[in-house]
């Protein structure tokens, strides 16, 4: 994975051949996910202190990226922008910030880059970008275009049933399953990245 150090590096990342907006706004989506954490530690220590929100607010892109809602959607929403993606950002009515764009035809596509982060980081399909207006067959089509996954590796949780049915046959010991379970998302992700800032 190539070191990002502002949002204009994620626009000079930008393959030359992406076709239309939401192309566009999906790689910029799957890109800023993979270097993205969710500060835990804001909602358990800091939650409704002036100062830490306002911290958060304006904290531009480091990496590593530790944020809450509030800033991922400001720099997703910058990073649309960079793209001449139009775009807006709403909080719905419990303070969660979320990102609408637009395609060419207008039409307008809810995403959601916080909900989906885990979802990005281990290669699964992702459930808040354009859920009620791109189908799931296009999706895919741009994963493949973008790489995110391959005719030989699909998305991670394509294979979560195999992981079921095998910790579900075996007699394996409570510990033993876990160690499968774990050892298998090392396989999709650093389960431990997160948390190492």
């Amino acid at each position: 994975m190539n070191t990002i150090r502002t949002l204009e590096d994620f626009i000079s990342l930008m393959p030359k051949g992406l076709k239309g907006n939401i192309q566009k706004a999906r790689f910029l989506y799957l890109e800023l996910g993979k270097r993205s954490f969710y500060d835990t530690e804001y909602s358990e220590c800091m939650f409704g202190e002036e100062e830490e929100y306002t911290k958060y607010t304006y904290k531009s892109y480091t990496d590593p990226n530790i944020i809450i809602c509030t800033t991922l959607s400001k720099q997703f929403a910058k990073l649309l922008e960079m793209a001449r993606i139009p775009c807006e950002i709403h909080k719905d009515n419990l303070g969660h910030y979320y990102i609408t764009f637009f395609d060419e035809s207008g039409n307008s596509h809810v995403t959601d880059i916080t909900n989906d982060l885990k979802n990005i980081q281990f290669g699964c399909r992702t459930h808040y970008f354009g859920k009620e207006t791109i189908s799931e067959d296009v999706l895919e089509q741009i994963d493949l275009e973008l790489k995110y996954i391959s005719r030989a590796k699909s998305y991670t949780d394509d294979y979560w049933n195999i992981l079921q049915e095998r910790i579900e046959q075996s007699k394996l010991s409570l510990k033993e399953k876990l160690e499968i379970i774990l050892g298998s998302l090392e396989k999709y992700g650093d389960i431990f990245k997160p948390r190492n800032y």
